[in-house]
């Protein structure tokens, strides 16, 4: 299973904690397939791909544990 699809199956802590792993691993062993590979960049795209999503709706108010996947997942490859 890609992290995409990790992504969108994450709906507990524990795999959203799996998740991270997974997305930790992927950066160590596939890093030229990040967009952002700073911190600083990382957390850069996470805020923008917020920020240009909020009106479609894609986010809920209260959100599950898929959607901080999404968010963490969205920082590797948001532009």
């Amino acid at each position: 299973m890609d992290l995409f699809e990790k992504c969108n199956n994450v709906d507990s802590k524990n795999e959203l904690i799996q998740f991270i792993k997974a997305l930790r691993h992927d950066l160590l062993v596939n890093s030229d397939e990040w967009e952002n590979q700073t911190l600083d960049g990382f957390l850069e795209a996470m805020e923008s791909w917020m920020e240009d999503t909020m009106d479609i709706g894609f986010l809920a108010d209260q959100p599950e544990w898929k959607s901080f996947a999404a968010i963490l997942y969205m920082g590797k490859i948001y532009e």
